[in-house]
């Protein structure tokens, strides 16, 4: 067993990895920062076990206790100004002396509150967790709550509806940890120490950091871009109960009053809620195609309709074969699919052969299916985006193209057919989210991979010394949406890219080209820059755009580690927009200096 293993398996980290740096050992560090007011140090070992799973670092700093203010404060480089992700880990009875006594109001906490996170917001470009608060177990006045919601336990629920909503107007820089949740799920007994919160103000059990501990690592994933696009479901006895081949259409559980069938109809009202949020669906089932279809046309009780499925591989072959083939034809790479299948064998097949799929099985007890996606976290996004909930219908017209294409004897026949139109502008506050979400998620096409939230996109639209541009595009068979983004920086007579990326759904049609082009000719006439500057920086996933920047006309300088640096002067690039390529504006690119 590796020592990666050993950390799943519940170890900590060998010593080799400390000593030499978790760089040495493929770990990518992830800063860390925690205001607090109770002990929350039990945390740390629970994250380094949860992110050395999956290939992080968690170097943790933790402030003094009920020093929030003057933590996020400090300069330089303070736990608040250098961190990724910050933790806000408060409860009430440190937060407010008062609290528990009669007569106690939540407003005085709440301005508090207000007045720490509207300067956490102005000082950090990190994720910032807040939670909510815990009622007391036992009510002062029993089961009946006071008429005028004075009583403790609706003073509580008023502080943690100003907490949602602060996190929700403040989104997605703001996320919540639901210390109820964690109670609700644990029960109080596992989750409570009260001995603890008198002798060590340490409150909660190891249980109850544990779920705390899991959802940072969800919180880390999305900002890293570490994110599932896809899910492939199997069908008998995981879309339906029985085996449509034996039972036929009439003789499968799917049923929306009666259990077993309401768990697999519930089960579909869950995977709609993914699909809504840009989740890609496909199906690969042993299955006669005629009788599959059957079912998601004229089964009055499947919510599950063709049209929902961006791909389908229904036959009799072997599953990983199929799932390969659903990466080449979505264009996703493997590590973004989650299989879901009943059968042990097939599950385990999957496991052995395509370990970069997550693989979940079909619960035991059917009753847990429904809530089997939501449980895992493995589909999280920061936010949805108009774009996400065309998605399905994009891959279902990128079919179209590709149909297209076998007509045609050479690609650039077949480019130029499509008729392709390209409108490059600078971003708009509407823009933002899409903006964000694609750094996060793009990993192919993408020359620095850097990722950044929407607050930090819009600082950078503020910016007279940056520039932020969108690429959308549509062609003859409909529109690609936005898949484009080109983060500039001016400093001086130079100007440095520091982001080019391109959604995988639009590669193939030299996009980048005339996106890149189109850019650096026109803002070099703008900002009069003598120069431009770039830079490649390889992961495991982009080798594709190794050579974009020499291709374009720029000369390597440097090699700094990995990472090669280039250079090209203005009266140098030509910069030459494919032919096949038309540009449109819409007034939206002159960007203030």
């Amino acid at each position: 067993m590796d020592w990666r293993s050993r950390i799943t398996a519940g170890e900590t980290y060998p010593p080799s990895v400390v000593a030499d740096g978790a760089a040495a050992h493929g770990l990518a560090d992830v800063r860390i920062h925690v205001l607090r007011n109770f002990t929350v140090d039990g945390i740390e070992p629970l994250l380094k076990r949860q992110l050395g799973a999956i290939g992080y670092f968690p170097k943790l700093a933790f402030g003094g206790y009920g020093t929030m203010m003057q933590d996020a404060l400090a300069h330089p480089c303070g736990l608040v100004d250098d961190a990724e992700l910050l933790l806000v880990a408060l409860t009430l009875d440190e937060l407010d002396r008062e609290y528990g006594k009669p007569g106690w109001t939540h407003q005085g906490t709440r301005d508090e509150l207000g007045a720490l996170f509207d300067l956490l917001a102005s000082r950090t470009r990190a994720t910032i967790v807040v939670n909510t608060f815990l009622p007391p177990l036992y009510p002062e006045h029993g089961l009946w709550p006071t008429r005028d919601g004075s009583d403790t336990c609706s003073q509580v629920a008023e502080l943690n509806s100003f907490v949602l909503g602060y996190a929700r107007e403040h989104a997605p820089q703001f996320v919540v940890a639901d210390f109820g949740r964690y109670l609700a799920l644990l029960g109080a007994d596992a989750a409570l120490d009260e001995r603890g919160r008198y002798l060590w103000r340490a409150p909660f059990r190891q249980a109850f950091l544990e779920r705390y501990a899991r959802d940072l690592v969800r919180i880390v994933r999305v900002s890293k871009g570490r994110l599932n696009k896809c899910l492939i479901l199997d069908c008998d006895n995981t879309l339906w109960g029985g085996v449509v081949g034996e039972d036929g259409i009439g003789g499968i559980k799917l049923d929306g009053q009666e259990y077993p069938g309401r768990a697999f109809y519930d089960f579909h009202t869950a995977i709609l809620g993914f699909a809504r949020r840009g989740v890609i669906l496909a199906l690969s089932s042993k299955n006669n195609a005629a009788d599959v279809m059957e079912i998601l046309t004229s089964h009055p009780h499947c919510q599950l309709r063709p049209e929902h499925f961006a791909a389908m591989k229904l036959d009799w072959r072997d599953k990983a074969t199929n799932i390969r083939e659903l990466a080449e034809e979505l264009n996703l790479g493997l590590d973004s699919f989650v299989f879901v299948d009943d059968n042990p064998n097939e599950c385990e097949l999957i496991r052995t052969m395509l370990p970069e799929v997550t693989v979940l099985a079909v619960p035991e007890h059917l009753h847990e299916l429904p809530g089997l996606l939501h449980r895992h976290g493995l589909f999280d996004s920061a936010a949805a985006t108009e774009d996400d909930a065309q998605r399905t219908e994009r891959y279902r017209i990128e079919r179209q193209r590709l149909a297209a294409r076998s007509t045609f004897a050479t690609v650039d026949e077949y480019l130029g057919s499509l008729g392709i139109v390209a409108t490059i502008e600078v971003a708009q506050s509407s823009d933002v989210p899409r903006i964000a979400q694609l750094t996060q998620k793009t990993n192919q096409f993408n020359l620095t991979t850097r990722r950044y939230t929407e607050q930090a996109i819009r600082h950078l639209s503020e910016d007279n010394n940056a520039a932020v541009f969108v690429l959308s595009a549509k062609d003859r068979f409909g529109s690609l949406g936005l898949v484009g983004v080109m983060i500039l920086e001016r400093k001086g007579s130079t100007a440095v890219v520091d982001t080019l990326l391109l959604s995988c759904r639009a590669l193939g049609r030299n996009l980048e080209h005339a996106f890149a082009g189109d850019v650096l000719k026109r803002m070099g006439r703008q900002w009069d820059v003598e120069a431009w500057e770039a830079k490649y920086v390889p992961t495991a996933k982009n080798s594709q755009v190794r050579d974009f920047w020499k291709n374009l006309g720029f000369d390597e300088i440097r090699r700094e580690g990995e990472s090669v640096h280039y250079r090209c002067r203005r009266s140098a690039g030509e910069f030459a927009i494919p032919a096949h390529v038309s540009i449109e504006g819409t007034g939206t690119w002159i960007q203030s200096a």
